[in-house]
């Protein structure tokens, strides 16, 4: 029996030649995928083989190995029986190794995939390696100390680094390519051409009622909108007080509402308003039943939800706060309190790693003055100062 036995670097490569030799009705006897060692850490393609025949020589091995049985029943009476030869079914050689390698493929894509994490993660580590050229750990070991998530630091390095660029024009780079991920949402508050209906929710002290104010203020001062002030904070002490304060501070109507049915009365009744801003209880995020409580109040259809977080909390805080609050869909996050932290960079680290737009910042205490439009351009400066 004509047996040939293949051992080639894929499975394809093996068909080809089984095909040549014996041709489309070939029998594959069997398949092995051989490991070679590992060598340096790293996984190499592993080698197959397979043995094959032609069906004929496979039928005429099989007659052989019969011969015996047919000759003893021909020697005893009665006439013998006809044995007939077993029946050699030709395997569809094409389907017998698309069965056998998809298997294999997963395996094999799941290396490769494996291999280039770990090939990301040890240029990564390269670059973030002090060197006496660089002991900082270079522009990668910057953009991770700014906040920036290692894994977006390193594509926006390797992009930057294209046709081997001098520093000062990879650094440009960077900063470019920053500017163009952060995504800045339009104030509708100010330029909107129809009614627009918002609401604050945030933490407790993140300085939503203030934040109000602001954008109030400079509504009626320089877009010369008509605006109406809500509360529905009615568990903070001086909450009321302090909006109504504001209401009168700007010649604006400020309410109180402690329902959701009369909230959404209210809102109605307000068609003349231009801007309609709405003020909410702090909630902590783990406070799973004030937020349930919360989430009513915001069950105004036209409403637009803002989510107000303070510019001092930290990167694993925001992330807990924007899943919590994710339940009320704020389309865009506003940064307060700029003035009370020297590290800005670490907002676009949030905002990249949880992609979520901004709309405003505030960075100080004064009404209207301190609320700030924010520039795609000036964040990125934040993370990668000019020279």
């Amino acid at each position: 029996m004509n047996v040939k036995t293949y051992q080639t670097k894929s499975l394809q490569e093996a068909l080809d030649r089984i095909k040549h030799d014996f041709g489309n009705e070939a029998l594959i006897l069997s398949t092995r995928e051989v490991k070679p060692a590992r060598g340096l850490g790293f996984l190499r393609k592993p080698k197959w083989e397979v043995a094959a025949t032609a069906p004929r020589l496979a039928s005429a091995a099989a007659a052989t190995a019969l011969a015996p049985a047919l000759a003893a029943p021909k020697a005893e009476p009665p006439a013998p029986a006809k044995i007939a030869a077993p029946k050699v079914e030709p395997l569809n050689l094409e389907q017998d190794i698309a069965r056998r390698g998809t298997q294999a493929d997963r395996r094999i894509d799941m290396l490769l995939e494996d291999m280039d994490v770990l090939k990301r993660s040890v240029r990564s580590l390269g670059r973030a390696i002090p060197s006496k050229a660089d002991p900082s750990g270079g522009l990668y070991g910057e953009l991770v100390s700014q906040g920036i998530d290692p894994e977006l630091a390193d594509r926006l390095v390797v992009s930057a680094s294209e046709g081997d660029p001098s520093p000062g024009e990879s650094r440009n780079r960077v900063r470019r390519l920053l500017a163009d991920m952060i995504v800045i949402d339009p104030p509708a508050e100010f330029h909107a051409k129809s009614r627009i209906v918002s609401i604050f929710v945030g933490p407790t002290g993140a300085g939503k009622t203030t934040t109000i104010a602001k954008i109030a203020g400079q509504a009626v001062a320089r877009y010369n909108k008509k605006v109406a002030l809500i509360t529905t904070d009615m568990l903070r002490v001086g909450s009321q007080d302090q909006l109504s304060r504001f209401g009168a501070l700007l010649n604006v109507p400020a309410y109180t509402c402690s329902d959701v049915s009369t909230l959404m009365d209210l809102v109605q009744s307000l068609d003349d308003r231009d801007l309609v801003l709405i003020d909410t209880p702090g909630a902590s995020p783990s406070d799973l039943a004030r937020l349930s409580r919360l989430e009513e109040v915001l069950m105004l259809p036209e409403a637009r939800v803002n989510l107000v977080i303070g510019a001092t909390t930290r990167s694993v805080d925001v992330n807990r706060i924007l899943t919590r609050f994710q339940r009320f869909s704020p389309q865009r996050v506003i940064f307060t309190k700029l003035d009370e932290t020297e590290s800005r960079s670490a907002m676009v680290g949030d905002l990249l790693r949880n992609e979520v737009r901004i709309t405003y910042l505030t960075d100080g205490q004064r009404v209207p003055e301190d609320l700030l439009i924010p520039s795609a351009s000036e964040m990125a400066k934040w993370v990668l100062p000019l020279d």
